[in-house]
């Protein structure tokens, strides 16, 4: 295993331990692990899932990251 896995793997961990409500497949899109493809159109919304097979684990890690912090920052407001 990678050290990129096991640090996705403790994020998802500390995630749920704090949410315990939130079912597995919730917490992949609450963390921006899955996501929905963007759309150009705003009145056209788009509810296919995003192909993230290309998607690097760093990429990953970030996108994971970044989703904490905003959550985080809407806390402290």
């Amino acid at each position: 295993m990678k050290e990129e896995h096991k640090l996705i793997l403790e994020l998802i961990e500390s995630y749920l331990e704090k949410n315990p409500s939130q079912r597995f497949g919730q917490a992949l899109f609450n963390l921006n692990i899955n996501e929905f493809q963007e759309t150009t159109d705003p009145r056209n919304f788009n509810y296919n899932i995003r192909d993230i097979h290309g998607d690097s684990d760093i990429n990953i890690l970030e996108r994971i990251k970044n989703r904490l912090d905003l959550m985080e920052s809407r806390k402290s407001n």
